[in-house]
């Protein structure tokens, strides 16, 4: 007498392999998207200004970061989730 899988388990583990790669794969909930604030125009960015500018064209908040190229200019960057 042979022992073989049952029958009923392997359409269950059929469906668990196509089904894992899903659960693999990121979701977007963390996903944060920024870019360049459009009315915040100083060179000299300010925190609280330009966290205010952001919130104003609907973003969640704001930073300023400095360029790579010119260490003495900051810009102010608006992020909100995705």
């Amino acid at each position: 007498m042979a022992m073989g899988v049952p029958k009923i388990k392997v359409p269950g583990m059929c469906l668990l392999l196509l089904i894992m790669p899903l659960l693999l794969l990121p979701g977007s909930q963390g996903a944060t998207c920024r870019e360049l604030s459009k009315t915040y125009t100083s060179p000299n960015c300010a925190a609280e200004r330009c966290m205010e500018h952001c919130q104003t064209e609907g973003h969640d908040n704001g930073v300023c970061e400095g360029s790579y190229f010119d260490p003495y200019k900051a810009f102010c960057f608006c992020n909100k989730r995705c």
